[in-house]
């Protein structure tokens, strides 16, 4: 449908005195801004808001009253939208499946398209933008409790708390629409530019995560990093995962489960895990030795092609830089752990919001705002990431 369309319809209701005549124009700009929403979160969610929206279309109408009134507080960027459809005596069933989509976004098992690690995060809400504490478990001096001798006092642990923090932060992106849009009848371009947006904020979250990572996590150097995820790179990446110890030299030693490596690794990552036995190459001089031909690393763990490594750097060229962190390098997890806690500010536990914003000016029909001819919607998310485990995610040479 063309915005030519949209004011045709709303002139009819005019005519017809559903509506007055001077909402013709104010509705239809509101009906652009509600296309580009759609455009947004439809892409954001994916096949989950198609689900909803089947849901949603087969409830009767009372029902869907209720279930909006019961989820008003997820989608209170929807409030305009549903005014201005109120107004002509129509409804949609799209905020609510929205709602019901952010609703589901909030399970631990929810994840991205582009991305496998929020699934491997714990979820946290953050009441403000001030310095969340005590994400990483704080951890005893003993490992079982003691005997207590009868008639003895208790004794008194020793209790390590991480100073560690991070704080959530606003992620926010605005698309004009401009007059001479307005004129030109370009609303599906608009639409594809909201869409494309959505897919823009669901990477966000991965990035967050990533970022997380690259910033807490320990890189470790291999001597031929730049042959990628080999056995024998593997075999060490697990080696060190296996005997890490703490500044007070108590054992912390993880398993390696979970691999997140460029797309240029994908094969290599799956070859060299794939098979219980391996193959000598070539001849060696000297007295034959007896060696195992056991593949110390097959089905090591899990493979993960993750781009973002390689998209954050391209677009932060200079954050990681101290520690030489390449496009080549790949993470190590151990996954059961889930080392990573993503938080959200209450309100952002589903997913981000779009904000709409009409003109200030009443004398002509659409002359956009008064200083920049501009009407648009942006999208805000309110996301931060730390590490809850840094024992248990690391970054493997690439390069």
């Amino acid at each position: 449908m063309s915005i030519k369309d949209i004011r045709f319809e709303l002139t009819r209701l005019a005519d017809r005195g559903v509506i007055a005549e001077n909402r013709v124009i104010p509705l239809t700009m509101q009906t652009v801004l509600e296309a580009m929403q759609q455009g947004f979160h439809k892409a954001y969610y994916g096949g989950l808001l198609d689900k909803e929206l089947d849901n949603v279309r087969g409830l009767d109408h009372d029902v869907k009253e209720r279930a909006l009134i019961n989820m008003e507080a997820m989608i209170g960027d929807f409030e305009r939208t549903r005014r201005a459809h109120k107004e002509v005596h129509t409804t949609s069933d799209f905020p609510l499946a929205v709602a019901y989509a952010r609703q589901a976004a909030t399970r631990p098992g929810y994840t991205y398209e582009e991305s496998d690690l929020p699934s491997f995060a714990t979820r946290r809400t953050a009441q403000d933008f001030k310095v969340l504490k005590g994400h990483r478990p704080g951890a005893i001096g003993h490992k079982f409790l003691p005997v207590r001798p009868e008639s003895t006092n208790v004794q008194f642990t020793k209790f390590y708390v991480s100073e560690d923090g991070y704080s959530v932060a606003n992620y926010e992106l605005g698309i004009p629409f401009t007059w001479e849009s307005w004129i030109n009848d370009e609303l599906g371009d608009l639409a594809a530019a909201a869409a494309d947006m959505g897919n823009v904020a669901r990477r966000t979250r991965a990035m967050v995560i990533v970022d997380a990572i690259f910033r807490g996590a320990f890189r470790i150097p291999l001597v031929d990093g730049e042959q990628g995820p080999t056995g024998p790179n593997l075999d060490a990446v697990a080696t060190y995962m296996a005997n890490q110890v703490t500044v007070d030299n108590r054992r912390v030693g993880r398993r390696v489960t979970e691999l997140f490596v460029p797309i240029q690794w994908e094969r290599l990552a799956n070859r060299s895990m794939e098979n219980e036995t391996v193959i000598a190459l070539g001849t060696g001089n000297g007295t034959p030795a007896l060696v195992s031909n056991r593949n110390p690393v097959f089905n090591l763990a899990g493979v993960h092609v993750e781009d973002i490594i390689a998209d954050i750097l391209d677009e932060y060229p200079d954050r990681y830089a101290a520690k030489a962190i390449s496009a080549s390098d790949y993470i190590v997890m151990d996954g059961a752990r889930k080392p990573v806690e993503l938080a959200t500010l209450r309100g952002y536990e589903g997913g981000p919001k779009t904000f709409t914003l009409l003109p200030d000016v009443v004398e002509t029909d659409l002359e956009g705002s008064w200083n920049t001819h501009t009407i648009a919607m942006k999208v805000t998310d309110n996301v931060g990431a730390g590490l809850s485990d840094p024992y248990a995610v690391a970054i493997a040479q690439g390069n």
